[in-house]
C-alpha cells in the first residue's frame, strides 16, 4: 500500500525517537557516573577491580598497620563485596568511573577517612591518600561524547519531523503504525544499547581492568532495561495490530458501501 508523505515523515520520527531513546540510555548506563551505593556495589562485583583495590591498599598500609599484606588484602576483598563496603567505596569507584570516560583528568585517591573504614582501623587515619592506579582511554572518552550529541541531535530531529509529519496530514491509521514501529524499535535498541553494547562490545575495545564498569553497570540496570524494552515492543505490537485491523475492516465495508451506491443509482434511473 502505498502511503501518503506525511506517514513517511512520521515513520522516520518514531525511527529517530528509537534510536534517541536508546542511545540516551546508553550515555546513561555507561556514560554516566554516579556516587551511589548501588552503582559502587555493583562495580565492586567485577573481581579484577576488586582485587586491583585491594592489593593497592595492601601494598600500601600493610607495613604502616603491621599486619600482612595477604590478610589485609583479604579484608579488603571481602569489604568490597557487602554493602556497607560499597557506600565507603563509593567516591573513589565513581571517581575512577569519570577518569576512565576522560570526564575528569584528576588523579583517583583513596583518602586517609576512607581508608580508616576499609582498613577497620583508626590508625590508618595518619596514613597518607593512596592513589589508584586508572588512566583514561581515550575510545571511551570519544564514545562519551558522540552518545550525548547522538541523543540530542535524534531528540530534536524527532521532535522536528514529527511535527512536519503531523502539518502534512497524514492518511487515517499512519500514525499509529508509525506509533507502533517506533515503540518496537526502540524495545529492541534498548536491549541492544541499554545491554550488549556495554556489556560486549566495550570490554573488547580496551584489556583495562576498569573497563569492567562497563558490564557491571549493564548488568546492574539489566532488570529495568529489559522490562522497559518488553513494554515498548508490547506497545508497539498492539499499535501496529490495531492499525491493520481498521485497515482491513475499512477494505471489507468499502465494497459493501460501493455496490449499494451503485444500486441506488440504477433504481434512481
Amino acid at each position: 500500500m502505498r502511503r501518503s508523505l506525511g506517514g513517511l515523515i512520521l515513520l522516520v520520527s518514531g525511527a529517530l525517537f528509537a534510536i534517541a531513546i536508546s542511545t540516551f540510555w546508553l550515555d546513561r548506563v555507561a556514560f554516566t557516573p554516579e556516587v551511589d551505593t548501588d552503582a559502587a556495589y555493583a562495580i565492586l562485583g567485577d573481581e579484577d577491580i576488586r582485587l586491583q583495590i585491594a592489593s593497592v591498599i595492601a601494598g600500601a598500609d600493610a607495613a604502616e598497620l603491621g599486619v600482612s599484606p595477604a590478610d589485609l588484602r583479604v579484608l579488603v576483598t571481602q569489604i568490597a563485596r557487602i554493602r556497607d563496603g560499597a557506600t565507603e567505596m563509593r567516591v573513589f569507584t565513581a571517581a575512577a568511573h569519570e577518569r576512565l570516560i576522560g570526564d575528569s583528568d584528576d588523579s583517583v585517591v583513596i583518602t586517609p577517612a576512607e581508608q580508616v573504614q576499609i582498613t577497620r582501623t583508626e590508625r590508618a587515619a595518619v596514613l597518607p591518600p593512596i592513589t589508584l592506579p586508572v588512566e583514561r582511554v581515550g575510545t571511551f572518552d570519544v564514545l562519551a561524547s558522540i552518545t550525548t550529541w547522538t541523543w540530542m541531535v535524534t531528540f530534536a530531529l524527532a521532535a522536528l519531523t514529527l511535527l512536519f509529519g503531523l502539518i502534512l496530514r497524514p492518511e487515517r491509521g499512519e500514525f499509529s503504525l508509525a506509533l507502533g514501529v517506533g515503540c518496537a524499535t526502540t524495545g529492541v535498541l534498548l536491549v541492544v544499547f541499554g545491554y550488549l553494547v556495554p556489556a560486549f562490545l566495550f570490554p573488547a575495545i580496551s584489556d583495562d581492568i576498569w573497563v569492567g564498569v562497563f558490564p557491571s553497570l549493564a548488568t546492574h540496570r539489566r532488570t529495568l532495561t529489559f522490562v522497559a524494552a518488553v513494554v515498548f515492543i508490547g506497545i508497539g505490537a498492539a499499535a501496529v495490530l490495531f492499525t491493520g485491523n481498521r485497515r482491513q475492516r475499512r477494505q471489507r465495508s468499502t465494497p459493501l458501501a460501493a455496490t449499494r451506491y451503485r444500486e441506488q443509482q440504477r433504481w434512481s434511473s
